[in-house]
């Protein structure tokens, strides 16, 4: 045990320089072993996220063993379940496919006399799973979030105002992966040895 130091505090502030922090690829049972593992090409970006950031939502089911006289005496978890909660402030196909299902987005290229159209369906989700990758940096550090198989189960309400932007909220269910696990979190501190 070492002693309390502030390079193991981190914020989860995005990181997206050349991309928005949340990435998604075909689902995987490829975990990598650490953060420098990772490789983001062919992953597509949703884009902008809302000032509220990203949810974790952990829930563990419990059950009670009693003995004859009621008092409980040992307790088990018996059930696990994660969700990630997110709203995209970005109206594009990536954004639109985690929202509508990739099936209820069309993309229509620019031309000479109109620009990239896309049009969204809202109606039931394909509910595909894929792998989703959440990226944060603070100064030198870095953490990811990683849901190798996940599937959107819920979708917010949709406000169409004058005054903010039209956003598109998501929770996203954190499936249990080859080993049983549902969501990585990987970190690096950016202290380098001499």
């Amino acid at each position: 045990m070492g002693a309390p130091t502030s390079k193991n505090v981190f914020v989860g502030a995005p990181d997206q320089a050349t991309t928005g922090a949340i990435l998604t690829g075909p689902e995987t049972d490829t975990i990598p072993a650490q953060i420098s593992d990772f490789v983001y090409t062919s992953l597509l970006s949703s884009g902008y996220v809302s000032e509220d950031g990203v949810t974790i939502t952990p829930s563990d089911s419990n059950e009670s063993i009693k003995d004859w006289s009621g008092a409980e005496i040992r307790r088990i978890l018996t059930e696990f379940s994660g969700e990630l909660s997110w709203t995209h402030l970005e109206l594009n196909a990536e954004s639109g496919g985690t929202y509508f299902g990739d099936a209820n987005v069309a993309v229509s290229a620019a031309s000479s006399t109109k620009g990239k159209q896309i049009r969204m369906a809202l109606g039931k989700a394909d509910g595909s799973a894929k792998a989703y990758y959440f990226k944060m940096k603070d100064g030198a550090r870095r953490v990811v979030v990683f849901v190798p198989h996940g599937v959107i189960t819920e979708r917010g309400e949709i406000s169409l105002v004058n005054s903010a932007a039209v956003m598109l909220p998501v929770t996203l269910a954190a499936l249990a992966d080859a080993a049983g696990k549902h969501i990585y979190i990987y970190t690096d501190d950016g202290v380098f040895s001499a």
